[in-house]
C-alpha cells in the first residue's frame, strides 16, 4: 500500500467514524411514534367509565363510553397479530352495512371514534380473507 493510499484509507475511516453514529441518532429521531412495551398497555384509568368487550392473550377491546353519540374504541394488540394487516369494521344492526373503522397491524394502542348505532365489530385479515374476531357490543 502506497502512502496515497494509506492517507485516503485513514480518511475515509475516519468519515466513517464520525457518519455512523451521527446516521444511527437521525435514523432514531425520525422514529414518529413511540415505541410500546409490556407495561404502557394500561389504556384508561379507572375512573374513567369503559365497557370492556375483550380481553385475553392477543386482544383487550374496550369502548370508553361518553356522554355524546360518540364513543372511543380502544383495542390493545398485547401480542404481534398473525396476519400482517387487519382491518376493523363496525357492522349496524340495521342494514348490516360493515363501516370501515382502520387498521390494526402490531402491538400497541388503537383508538377509533365510533357511534351508537354500531352494534358490532369484526376484526377480517384482508390478504388471508378471515375472520380474526366478531363481537357484539353493548351499550349501556
Amino acid at each position: 500500500m502506497t502512502s496515497d493510499l494509506r492517507k485516503v484509507h485513514k480518511i475515509i475511516w475516519i468519515i466513517l467514524i464520525i457518519a455512523i453514529p451521527v446516521l444511527i441518532v437521525f435514523s432514531i429521531k425520525s422514529i414518529k411514534e413511540p415505541l410500546f412495551t409490556d407495561s404502557d398497555l394500561k389504556i384508561v384509568s379507572k375512573n374513567n367509565v369503559q365497557n370492556t368487550i375483550l380481553d385475553n392473550d392477543s386482544f383487550h377491546i374496550s369502548v370508553q363510553g361518553k356522554n355524546t353519540s360518540l364513543n372511543m374504541l380502544n383495542i390493545v394488540v398485547k401480542k404481534p397479530l398473525k396476519s400482517a394487516s387487519s382491518i376493523v369494521y363496525g357492522t349496524s344492526s340495521d342494514s348490516g352495512k360493515e363501516i370501515y373503522l382502520g387498521v390494526i397491524d402490531k402491538k400497541g394502542i388503537y383508538t377509533f371514534d365510533i357511534d351508537r348505532s354500531i352494534k358490532g365489530l369484526r376484526i377480517y385479515d384482508d390478504i388471508k380473507k378471515i375472520d380474526i374476531s366478531n363481537l357484539k357490543l353493548q351499550w349501556e
